[in-house]
């Protein structure tokens, strides 16, 4: 019950601050928009006047790929046919659990680290807005609270990361270490199979359970008008493990609900053709909509672990 009446406070929150939503949609936009300017540029100088640009339309050109993927430097590298169509999610997700970004180009992951400091500098003003008793969007309040919180939201980004390094290199390594064994000694490829994504599962609930162990630390620096991010973070550590069934039950019935959606917009875009640019015009929109929702359903978990924190503080 306790997971209900929060989910449904949440909700309720979030629905008061729908432009919160909108303005935090159109930042991501932007930033969207500012990052795919490189890669634009990039395909239409190997598109030229060739007729690879219509092929590329009616569906992916392998063999151009390959010529691409071998001229290419940098950003250009992660264009891959794993981020067309219904695939891109799952690739995304396996490049989660298998620390892929490790291994992604310095421009990138320069542009990686630009997009979590302004998530660090929004959160701020997220939570800020949802400490109110009855919350209101006002930009001036939002900047306010993301500026005031943004220094200690940076530090328990860095403290975040050091978690997440530690799952990389102890976790992923001992489990890959296992698989590797299990591989050279199995008759079939079925066990290591299941094996590999058992470990993959157990990886991404960990990652997952330091996201959202975080999430309260930055509650409680909000709450609390904490000034000690280490003393947020044991907090937040003793607040969710003290409390581990709702949190995690509050955590994971918004993470189905990001699945579900996610699964809605890959049915939907699935059939619409995108060979003329209605469909491509369409299909942009039915993105954004997608995006919106799951900027919508991250607030929402936001205000539902407020109302959780506060219910059972």
């Amino acid at each position: 019950m306790k997971v209900i009446i929060n989910f449904m406070k949440g909700l309720t929150a979030t629905k008061k601050v729908l432009g919160m939503v909108l303005f935090l949609f159109i930042i991501n936009l932007l930033f969207s928009l500012i990052a795919s300017v490189p890669m634009y540029h990039s395909l239409k100088n190997s598109f030229g006047d060739s007729v690879v640009g219509e092929k590329m339309a009616q569906g992916f050109d392998y063999l151009w790929w390959q010529e691409y993927r071998d001229q290419s430097q940098g950003l250009e590298k992660t264009f891959t046919p794993s981020i067309i169509g219904k695939g891109a999610l799952l690739n995304n997700l396996q490049g989660l659990v298998s620390f892929r970004f490790f291994r992604l180009p310095p421009s990138l992951l320069i542009l990686g680290l630009l997009y979590i400091l302004l998530h660090a500098f929004l959160a701020g003003g997220i939570l800020s807005t949802f400490m109110k008793e009855s919350p209101q969007f006002r930009l001036k309040d939002f900047l306010k609270g993301a500026g005031a919180h943004f220094f200690r939201f940076f530090l328990l980004m860095l403290i975040s990361m050091v978690f997440f390094l530690i799952t990389a290199r102890f976790l992923r390594g001992g489990l890959n270490s296992i698989l590797s064994h299990v591989r050279q000694n199995a008759f079939s490829e079925v066990t290591p199979f299941y094996l590999g994504l058992l470990f993959h599962a157990l990886i991404l609930f960990f990652l997952l359970l330091i996201h959202m162990i975080f999430d309260y630390a930055r509650i409680h620096v909000v709450i609390e008008e904490s000034r000690n991010v280490i003393r947020s973070t044991l907090r937040a550590f003793g607040f969710v493990f003290t409390h581990l069934g709702s949190t995690l039950g509050l955590y994971y019935l918004l993470i189905l609900i990001s699945g579900a959606v996610s699964v809605i917009y890959i049915v939907v875009k699935g059939w619409i053709p995108q060979s003329a640019w209605p469909g491509v015009i369409f299909v942009f929109l039915i993105q954004q909509i997608f995006m919106f929702a799951l900027i919508g359903i991250r607030c929402w978990l936001y205000s539902s672990q407020m109302e959780l924190y506060r219910y059972l503080k």
